[in-house]
């Protein structure tokens, strides 16, 4: 009699005794344990990941956490125009599809192209470009109608960006309102080509690289107008060339390391503040008031980089930090960055996140909004300060931050501001310096008293 051998993958499970009574598992349990034991087994293998990067989708949805709030839902959504599949078959952006085609034509008639060549590039790159995608989000469409659409959008993006950078916005003949609102479309997560595709288009035009030149001008005035124009963007660094999307690439340059800046150093004063001062700390900061009342004042970084945040000990504290511009669009382009950050592929150190959590800690209220600004650090262009504090509050809910991002530089600011000399400090220079005229007061009695003592000395030298 020939023995039927067990399949290799089913798993002999034990029999415990409890209270001398077998206990046997049912096929459910039997099931439940064999998956647990063959995950087990495979992850003892480090050598070989569950599943190579390159296979994992790269454009991905907002997360759960942040779409499912109502408050959030119209910074996730495209206001006029469709970029991709996830949101090509939104019935309120159909009116933007003529204008894309028509950008297009334009491209390629600039570039002395025909549309067919362009076609064929990206329809034999298809078999690649939909593994960017999660099957469940392109299943409604066949390859043509992707391989057609991948076509006219990156033509469009392409043509739109390269006009903008030479500020031929008006030949695009788009209405100023509506191309505002296009530029702001293509920096939301859920509306994003895969880089490739640009890639592709580029490499197989005429003068391919002006293009090039023209994203990275596109994205680095996007980020002054985010943290205010003329600070100076540090460079990518040379490995950082493969990007995922637009998005991805403005997250890169806005967290590019700052590596040709100086740190501001503590003079010597401040070390010798520094050496009186607790070595622990037991106090925590709340906002740029409290900061402004330990004798701390924020200045401006010598770039726009979200890591160029240094503190520093003069006669007062330093903190600098990029200056951050506040408008309409700022809950729209950190919140999708936000997003990204949280995609479950997309392995990264929350840089983004972690920055707007620490400006958030600066602004409590709409007295530090007005501090910030007096200061020429946050430039308001919403109704009111009140408006900008209550931003920052609900953007930033529920929010998990990288702790060791800034944890020197809020550490150091909390011995500071435990330190009671600089405290001392602090409070005689608010009290009497704090203004232009309690300045010119002490000055003046400084005088007096030098006046005085003068007129003492000439008297007595008179009865002498």
């Amino acid at each position: 009699m020939i023995r039927k051998e067990e399949p290799s993958w089913k798993i002999q499970l034990p029999i415990y005794e409890c209270d001398q009574e077998e206990l046997q598992f049912s096929s459910r349990e039997e099931e439940n344990f064999t998956c647990f034991r063959a995950l087990k087994e495979s992850s003892k293998d480090k050598s070989v990941p569950a599943q190579s990067s390159k296979s994992k989708p790269l454009m991905q949805r907002v997360p759960s956490t942040l779409s499912e709030r109502k408050d959030y839902k119209k910074y996730f959504e495209p206001r006029v125009v469709a970029i991709g599949p996830l949101h090509h078959k939104n019935s309120r952006l159909q009116p933007a599809e003529k204008a894309k085609l028509e950008l297009a034509v334009q491209f390629t008639n600039e570039r002395e192209i025909s549309e067919q060549e362009l076609y064929k590039k990206i329809k034999k790159e298809m078999r690649d470009l939909k593994k960017c995608y999660r099957p469940k989000d392109i299943e409604r469409y066949d390859d043509e109608e992707l391989a057609w659409m991948f076509f006219v959008d990156g033509c469009a993006v392409l043509h739109a960006m390269h006009y903008t950078r030479l500020e031929k916005q008006k030949d695009l003949n788009i209405k100023v309102d509506l191309l505002a609102f296009a530029q702001l479309d293509l920096f939301m997560l859920e509306n994003q080509l895969p880089f490739r595709v640009l890639e592709l288009l580029m490499s197989s035009v005429k003068n391919g690289e002006n293009l090039r030149e023209s994203i990275n001008l596109f994205i680095d005035d996007k980020i002054k107008k985010t943290l205010a124009a003329g600070t100076e963007q540090p460079p990518l660094e040379a490995g950082d060339q493969e990007h995922t999307h637009l998005l991805g690439l403005l997250r890169e340059r806005l967290l590019a390391n700052p590596k040709k800046t100086k740190k501001p150093k503590n003079t010597l004063i401040g070390q010798v503040l520094r050496s009186l001062g607790p070595t622990k700390a037991d106090k925590t900061f709340r906002s740029i008031n409290e900061l402004k009342e330990a004798g701390i004042h924020v200045s401006r970084s010598e770039t726009s980089s979200l890591r160029d945040v240094n503190f520093s000990v003069g006669f007062l504290g330093t903190l600098t930090i990029p200056r951050i511009v506040v408008d309409d669009s700022t809950g729209s382009k950190f919140l999708n960055l936000v997003a990204y950050e949280m995609c479950p592929d997309f392995e990264n150190d929350f840089g983004v996140t972690s920055y707007l959590c620490f400006l958030d800690s600066l602004i409590d209220t709409a007295q530090d909004v007005k501090e910030l600004r007096h200061a020429g650090m946050l430039l308001n262009y919403m109704g009111s300060d009140e408006e900008a504090a209550h931003l920052f509050n609900s953007i930033t809910t529920d929010l998990v931050p990288d702790l060791g991002m800034y944890r020197g530089v809020t550490e150091d600011i909390r011995k500071y501001c435990d330190n009671p000399w600089t405290t001392c400090i602090a409070k005689a220079y608010y009290t009497h310096f704090s203004t232009p005229w309690s300045i010119l007061a002490f000055l003046g009695a400084i005088l007096g008293l030098i006046f005085t003592a003068i007129q003492a000395y000439y008297s007595m030298r008179r009865k002498s």
